[in-house]
């Protein structure tokens, strides 16, 4: 999954002498920027200057070899300053304000600008070997296909977890690890019915936990099977109040049924990790504008590409932005 981290901004203003000269009494403000982070290689790192009233794209430079970028002219406003994911980096917006210190007199100012760019994480998984409270009797057999179903998963080869996860099951029906794990992939390679079929006998053999419940859940909301996700995600968030997810994908589950309802969950899982959940903010948006809420729509959509500016949809909640402006 993407991340998107919000990175921690050093800000210097110089604004009482001013940068430059104003031009018909408006001041022109300039950003210096550094991006920095573990690796050494910081060239060519895509920057993006966004207008944040309207998420409109100012301007975009690239940072040279010390990691430095800069945009200059710019008018007052609050801006937020994005960098593009990389197949090292992941992305980050920081937001900006740009005005003069005293706004009756127009003077340039300067923003000095430090990023944090943090290193993309490897894919792990934290599933164990067994687990205790109800994987009793796994074979050894059983745990050694399972292990080479997680070691495959390091090496990003899904297929080979996949094969080997269904071996280990195939030995041993009620290995709760592997059958969590085999169901989870089905689920990322959206073969959902077969996910279904691995994942339908996990809310009986680990009775007391919330994941399985939480994943089967999903499953059956991809199948649009939505009351049954309904109930699935219900009793994992009796379970597990504090899960962001159970709580966002039980709004999605009921979002058609009660709207009500779902935006209290929607609320809940932003409550819990906005981060996360910032997709709850588009199903926000779209229940205020159904009850003719528009502003508190908008609000909302802002919000969420705030969170995620280079998400996969985030263009057309942009144009969505936009129409609800007009």
């Amino acid at each position: 999954m993407r991340r998107i981290s919000l990175a921690v901004a050093l800000i210097s203003l110089f604004g009482s002498i001013g940068i430059y000269k104003s031009k018909a009494q408006e001041a022109l403000h300039q950003i210096e920027g550094r991006v920095r982070s573990q690796a050494a290689e910081l060239r060519g790192i895509h920057v993006k200057l966004v207008l944040a009233s309207d998420m409109r794209t100012i301007t975009e430079t690239f940072t040279n070899s010390e990691g430095q970028f800069h945009f200059k002219s710019l008018r007052d406003g609050d801006y937020l300053v994005e960098t593009m994911e990389t197949d090292l980096f992941e992305a980050t917006s920081t937001k900006v304000s740009l005005y003069p210190p005293i706004r009756t007199a127009p003077t340039s100012s300067l923003v000095m600008l430090l990023i944090d760019v943090p290193l993309r994480a490897a894919k792990k998984q934290t599933i164990g070997v067994i687990n205790a409270d109800v994987d009793f009797n796994v074979p050894k057999e059983a745990q050694k296909h399972y292990r080479a179903g997680v070691k495959a998963l390091e090496s990003a080869d899904s297929q080979v977890a996949v094969q080997e996860f269904q071996k280990a099951i195939a030995i041993y029906s009620r290995y709760y690890a592997a059958r969590l794990a085999l169901g989870r992939e089905l689920r990322l390679q959206k073969k959902f019915e077969d996910a279904a079929n691995v994942l339908e006998s996990l809310p009986q053999i680990a009775p007391g936990r919330a994941e399985p419940r939480m994943e089967y859940g999903i499953v059956l909301l991809n199948l649009q099977r939505r009351q049954e996700a309904a109930r699935e995600l219900t009793e994992a968030i009796r379970l597990e109040e504090a899960s962001w997810a159970a709580h966002l994908y039980l709004g999605w589950a009921l979002l058609q049924s009660d709207e009500k309802t779902a935006s209290q969950h929607f609320k809940r899982a932003l409550e819990l990790d906005e981060q996360k959940a910032a997709r709850a903010h588009i199903a926000l948006g779209q229940i205020a504008n159904n009850e003719g809420r528009r502003e508190e729509a908008l609000k909302h959509l802002v919000a969420y590409l705030t969170l995620a500016p280079n998400a996969s949809d985030a263009e057309a909640v942009r144009k969505l932005a936009e129409t609800l402006r007009k």
